[in-house]
């Protein structure tokens, strides 16, 4: 039988609605601060500064028509959505947001986090490739080859954490930060990899090719409509929301802070403090860039990146053999 904690994590807290109530005031802060940046308004109307417009675009989505075009796999089309959302919302009720560790965690959380990190693409591929359209296929393709790109990068610079403490669930981790300090005073380039390759995970500018509006429509989401394309923008901001808490989990100690280095209620605040300081990076990153190309994509990461990569392996190894 299940357990109250168990249920309580899943479905409120970290789980499904924290989860979904962060990715909307994330969603909200990145319209208003791009608008304000790009001289616009933004959000103003529904709800105090127009706070309450995230939901209320999803909710107007949620019921609109849903016209499934013709030659589509209906199985996968029903599904990708589904499973687009269920995995970040999953992947946070394993995050430990107020103590070291809650009760979804088990021995080895931290590398099935990775695992879930991974499969979480193939969802969007199977949402493009469920609908034999141009457009979604070219948004497939670019996906693949972005996500062939990015995704070694973003599991390295996680899996050198690993490497570092010799520990592989989170609650580990963040024992380790309250002994020796948050991990980005050792990794601070394996952090700066990982947020740029987590704007990449994300499509965000200026690695939004699988969706570029002016290219391809809107690339593997071109097809869908009401239901499912709601599903599929709240995973995106679901998988911000998760990506940001994963990033702060592990090289920022989380609920760990300088005035209360025990994690506990108060850390909460923390949590959210370091989450919001992310997220401002991203969306910041986001306004002010532009579309890169392939090749410029393949350039700025492989070329570029690797070396910091292999340089913040070495530094672990010898941070490691000295502790």
């Amino acid at each position: 039988m299940i357990g109250i904690d168990v249920l309580f994590t899943s479905l409120v807290f970290p789980g499904l609605l924290f989860s979904v109530a962060m990715a909307f005031w994330f969603q909200y802060l990145e319209r208003k601060i791009v608008a304000r940046i790009q001289r616009r308004i933004g959000p103003l109307y529904t709800g105090p500064h127009g706070l309450f417009q995230p939901l209320y675009d999803f909710l107007k989505m949620l019921f609109k028509e849903e016209i499934i075009p013709e030659n589509t796999d209906k199985l996968y089309y029903r599904i990708a959505p589904v499973l687009a959302v269920v995995i970040p919302i999953y992947g946070m009720a394993l995050i430990p947001i107020i103590c070291y560790k809650c009760a979804l965690n088990f021995e080895g959380d931290f590398l099935f986090t990775l695992f879930l990190f991974s499969l979480s693409v193939f969802t969007t591929a199977i949402a493009g490739y469920a609908v034999y359209s141009p457009y979604s296929s070219v948004g497939v393709g670019r996906l693949i080859v972005q996500y062939s790109i990015y995704e070694s990068f973003l599991a390295l610079s996680l899996a050198i954490a690993a490497l570092q403490t010799s520990i592989i669930d989170f609650s580990g981790l963040l024992q380790y930060q309250t002994i020796h300090g948050p991990l980005v005073f050792y990794q601070p380039i394996g952090f700066v990899v990982a947020i740029i390759a987590l704007i990449a995970k994300l499509e965000k500018p200026p690695f939004d090719l699988p969706h570029a509006k002016q290219e391809i429509v809107a690339g593997w989401m071109t097809e869908y409509s009401g239901r499912g394309l709601a599903f599929l923008k709240l995973s995106k901001d679901l998988s911000m929301v998760w990506g940001i808490s994963l990033i702060s989990t592990v090289y920022l100690g989380g609920p760990l802070g300088p005035l209360f280095p025990e994690a506990g209620p108060v850390g909460l605040l923390w949590f959210a403090i370091k989450c919001l300081a992310i997220s401002l990076v991203i969306i910041f990153v986001r306004a002010v860039s532009g579309r890169t190309r392939v090749y410029g994509l393949a350039e700025r990461l492989w070329a570029r990146v690797i070396p910091l990569v292999v340089l913040q392996f070495i530094i672990a190894v010898l941070v490691r053999w000295y502790m």
